[in-house]
């Protein structure tokens, strides 16, 4: 599949592809991770996953999608959702473990209440690029539908 696409990259691990294909008893060729990886590798990976699996498997199916992964991956995603420049990035803080809601319909960015009663913008430092990250909600035509 498509998801495949993203590791041809890879180098093939021989030690790895020897004990691996002993164990299952069959040959199988296993690939070597890099041990780090810049914002632009990762983004290589991420975006593609993101536009070519995520959102037409869940997203355009109006499923609600869970992301969870390493700051770089979240970064990249982040940066292509709300167009934020390159240069903006060194300046974006993500704190970890802080749940981002991303409302695709709006194109914005929502923090969940903690029930605290504490403002999240006071208590998390997200940098001086925090704009780009939390730029008001666009309004679509549902937001002006009246339910009865």
């Amino acid at each position: 599949g498509s998801s495949t696409s993203t590791m041809k990259d890879l180098r093939i691990s021989l030690m790895e592809t020897i004990n691996r294909s002993i164990e299952a008893k069959e040959f199988q060729i296993h690939r070597k991770f890099p041990k780090a990886e810049s914002l632009w590798d990762c983004m290589q990976r991420s975006i593609p996953f993101y536009t070519q699996r995520i959102v037409p498997e869940a997203v355009n199916q109006g499923k609600r999608v869970l992301i969870t992964s390493h700051e770089n991956a979240i970064r990249g995603i982040l940066m292509h959702l709300c167009e934020i420049p390159e240069e903006a990035m060194n300046q974006l803080h993500l704190p970890n473990g802080l749940p981002l809601v991303y409302n695709v319909k709006r194109k914005c960015i929502t923090l969940l209440d903690d029930g605290s009663g504490k403002d999240p913008m006071e208590v998390h430092d997200f940098g001086p690029a925090a704009q780009y990250l939390f730029r008001p909600c666009e309004l679509d035509d549902d937001f002006f539908l009246i339910k009865w």
